[in-house]
């Protein structure tokens, strides 16, 4: 009987760069993101909050990048502690991933890798971002390795369970898996960066309908899309199901949801990408705290996923399910 391990891990692909990176995603707007929507640079139309941590003109974001960085960190160190107290024998990667496996008309709602491994570069972004916090040269190549019998084994029970996984024996990424993907790998072996455990990476389009996810948000949705996303209970039920399908077999399993909580661009156009509704994620994450997630898969509707900008939760409902379905309680959340 396998023993499973649940974790979260944030994905922000800068936190492994150098902290002058951190602030670039709001910088990037400011420069040319929201050009057309002018008034959005206006930092008298800011939240308190967000304007308190751009600080002065000279400032621009960077201390309150270089501590979040920090305290990211710091949890990346606890986790690897745990997992290295665990010792799993696979790493199962929950991922958010959009267009950068599926580029082309075909958008599966949730895909398991099947490969034996992958070759990428994990010290760079996008070809341009170069400058990380390893200090290592960007053009390294590092060997993911994969589980093809635990793929195998996850499709199959899935497939029973009356679910319908695609199944992706090579990956079509350029760099072999999503950056999201990436990063979890990374932030959890964060110390070493050996990256000897193998991985069963699942990637899930947590917005679907056909939407488009740009530098103002997301484009509108329309609920008769024949693409829709996984509804919170198909989510939920597939961790159900995930558990139901490693228990048996002979292996030590983490599952990791390598997500961030919230996520500024998911929210529609129409929210111009402030969205300063903190309240309602604290309030989910509460739950998460406090183990009260068991009704996650019911009581979580998609209204309320646009209205707060929270799509990428789909990702954690998943290892809800999956942690419901074990009775394992919270033991650390931050």
């Amino acid at each position: 009987m396998a023993e499973l391990l649940g974790m979260t891990v944030s994905d922000f692909p800068f936190l492994r760069m150098k902290p002058h990176h951190m602030p670039w995603v709001l910088w990037g707007n400011l420069a040319w993101g929201w050009r057309e929507r002018p008034h959005l640079c206006d930092r008298a139309s800011w939240p308190e909050p967000m304007r308190a941590e751009w600080g002065d003109d000279r400032d621009q974001g960077a201390r309150a990048g270089r501590a979040h960085q920090q305290r990211q960190i710091v949890q990346f160190q606890r986790l690897g502690e745990a997992l290295d107290a665990f010792d799993p024998d696979l790493l199962v990667f929950l991922y958010r991933d959009v267009h950068e496996t599926f580029a082309g008309g075909e958008r599966p709602q949730f895909w398991i890798h099947a490969h034996d491994a992958v070759q990428c570069q994990l010290y760079q972004l996008w070809t341009f971002f170069r400058d990380n916090w390893f200090e290592e040269d960007p053009d390294r190549i590092d060997t993911l390795r994969g589980h093809p019998q635990a793929a195998a084994l996850v499709a199959g029970a899935l497939r029973r369970a009356g679910m319908e996984p695609r199944v992706v024996e090579r990956s079509p990424h350029p760099n072999g898996l999503g950056h999201n993907a990436l990063a979890t790998a990374v932030h959890l072996d964060w110390e070493r960066r050996e990256f000897r455990r193998p991985i069963l990476p699942i990637g899930i389009d947590p917005f679907g309908f056909g939407r488009v996810r740009g530098e103002q948000g997301l484009s509108r949705w329309d609920p008769l899309h024949p693409q829709p996303p996984l509804t919170p209970r198909q989510a939920f039920d597939l961790g159900v199901e995930l558990a139901r399908a490693l228990r048996p077999s002979p292996w030590r399993v983490a599952l990791v949801a390598g997500v961030d909580w919230s996520h500024a661009n998911d929210s529609g156009v129409e929210l111009e990408r402030i969205h300063p509704d903190v309240e309602a994620d604290r309030r989910r994450f509460q739950q998460w705290q406090t183990g009260d997630f068991g009704r996650w898969g019911d009581d979580w509707s998609f209204e309320e996923m646009e209205r707060h900008a929270q799509w990428e939760l789909l990702i954690p409902i998943v290892l809800a399910g999956a942690m419901s379905e074990t009775g394992a309680p919270v033991s650390w959340a931050d």
